[in-house]
């Protein structure tokens, strides 16, 4: 059942989703930009617990800080693993069940998985000698709650569920601003607590804004999909074990990629689904080995300079989704694939750039030149969605915000490990790779956009889906009939009947 929202009824949901994913994020972001340099620290501790001041110097240290950098680069990728790796298949099944059952539990639980986490890295803080095990730990259970992909799916899905096609490219980019805007806030408080305060002050504020996040759930948000209970025992009474259900709902998840489409529109969605993977993981690695990079000399920046450049970075994006977007997308009428290639090709300058960095200003103007690159996912998204049927709404967004947590794995295992490897003769050597897969990605975006061109329509919605195909083709036949009916009449005149002799 499709629930319809008119008028200002419609606005109050749709700013409680942006508000919730954005105080979401904002927690988010503040954990993360925390938790990275903690396990630095951490290991540095661990194998020297009674010497501070050359933690807190490490930079003098040239050796000693490649070898900390080192281990705590391993440490961060076991870290990615166990708070990514759960998420993924927790994110496909609740694609399908969000359909299904509704989508406010999906948007509570990766805060209620980040309440439990920071209670167990708050226990690190206690433990000298096994401070690294409650970390890694706490990143299991904030995975196994599904972290971002789960909300990500879920507020995107209610989005769809409540704005009309026409609306929806606007509200999706809305949604993409609001993370960017709460990636800035929590980078921002995360470098001033590090400034001004303690780790367990930060910690208690993350707590907070995620109790917050459960709040409005449960209290102000109105759910869009009915819940149906008698229809989950009624397929469990049948002999559907819960453990089917949850195979089927993943299944369901992973055949929206699969499905034959008219006008190669599978091809699409895979294509698109690639560049996605793809641009997430360098984004991703690119975060991290920026941690490594900026605290490396030449630029050995302290740790809380690095929240600062995150903030930066993630408001300038925000901005450009605000501003920039929109004028490209409604005033200019720049198609969506031509919004994703300008996107790709400030990534390849901003790349180039970051690979030869020698001075801080440098780093706050590849900053500046790559904040075109924030449309990149918000253009792939719109795409996307109006290339699949309504009721795959759900499905997409699992498997978009899915593939986002996997590139978390992949980009923190493939660039931090290459940056280790590659940091002792040239720092900037994965931002260079990185370009080269920037370029790879441009080809293909490239040629999705001429076959787009091909097809000589942009409406994807008409173009790709075998609804509005069938429609056109069901409107067509009877238009057909008709004209058959009109020759029919024009071929064979009508002849009056003669009326019936008078007789008196």
């Amino acid at each position: 059942m499709e629930l319809r929202w008119k008028g200002w009824m419609c606005s109050i949901p749709i700013m409680l989703a942006e508000l919730i994913f954005f105080v979401y994020k904002t927690g988010e972001s503040m954990l993360d930009a925390t938790i990275r340099p903690y396990i630095i620290r951490v290991v540095c501790h661990s194998r020297f617990p009674t010497n501070d001041s050359l933690c807190r110097n490490l930079d003098s240290f040239p050796v000693l800080e490649d070898e900390i950098q080192s281990e705590a680069g391993s440490y961060l990728i076991y870290y990615r693993m166990l708070v990514n790796f759960p998420a993924i298949f927790l994110g496909l099944f609740c694609g399908a069940w969000s359909d299904k059952y509704g989508r406010k539990i999906p948007m509570m639980l990766p805060s209620l998985g980040s309440v439990f986490s920071v209670l167990l890295y708050m226990l690190s803080l206690a433990s000298t000698n096994h401070a690294i095990v409650f970390i890694l730990i706490g990143a299991l259970v904030q995975g196994s709650f599904g972290k971002s992909s789960v909300i990500t799916m879920a507020v995107n899905s209610y989005a769809s569920d409540i704005t009309d096609k026409d609306d929806r490219t606007r509200k999706l980019g809305k949604l993409l601003a609001m993370n960017f805007f709460g990636l800035f806030a929590g980078a921002l408080l995360a470098g001033i607590f590090q400034d001004t305060s303690d780790i367990p002050a930060t910690f208690c504020t993350v707590v907070f804004l995620h109790a917050v996040v459960v709040l409005i759930t449960i209290i102000c948000m109105p759910e869009t999909v009915p819940l149906q209970v008698e229809r989950a025992d009624a397929e469990i009474s049948k002999g559907r074990g819960r453990k089917m259900l949850i195979c089927e709902n993943v299944r369901e998840s992973l055949s929206v990629l699969g499905r034959k489409r008219v006008n190669h529109g599978r091809k699409l969605i895979l294509l698109l689904f690639l560049i996605s993977l793809m641009n997430q993981t360098c984004k991703v690695g690119e975060t991290d080995i920026t941690l490594l990079f900026v605290t490396h000399s030449p630029l050995s920046w302290p740790k809380s300079w690095y929240g600062y450049l995150l903030s930066v970075d993630y408001a300038v994006m925000g901005m450009c989704l605000i501003v920039v977007l929109p004028i490209l997308s409604n005033v200019l009428n720049l198609p969506d694939g031509a919004i994703v290639i300008i996107g790709l090709l400030c990534k390849i300058i901003r790349l180039f750039w970051a690979g030869f960095i020698q001075d801080s200003w440098m780093v706050y103007v590849s900053v500046i030149i790559g904040s075109f690159a924030g449309m990149i996912t918000s253009a792939i998204r719109s795409l996307m969605s109006k290339a699949v049927e309504e009721n795959e709404m759900g499905k997409m967004f699992s498997l978009l915000a899915s593939a986002e947590t996997a590139s978390k794995l992949l980009g923190t295992v493939i660039f931090v490990s290459l940056y280790g490897a590659t940091a002792y003769f040239f720092p900037g050597f994965a931002y260079i790779v990185e370009a080269i897969l920037y370029m790879i990605m441009l080809l293909i975006m490239v040629l999705v956009y001429r076959d787009l061109k091909k097809i000589g329509t942009y409406d994807l919605i008409s173009a790709f889906t075998d609804t509005q195909i069938f429609r056109s083709e069901k409107q067509g036949l009877i238009a057909g009939k008709q004209l058959e009916v009109v020759d029919e009449l024009e071929e064979e005149p009508s002849v009056p009947t003669p009326l019936p002799a008078y007789t008196p």
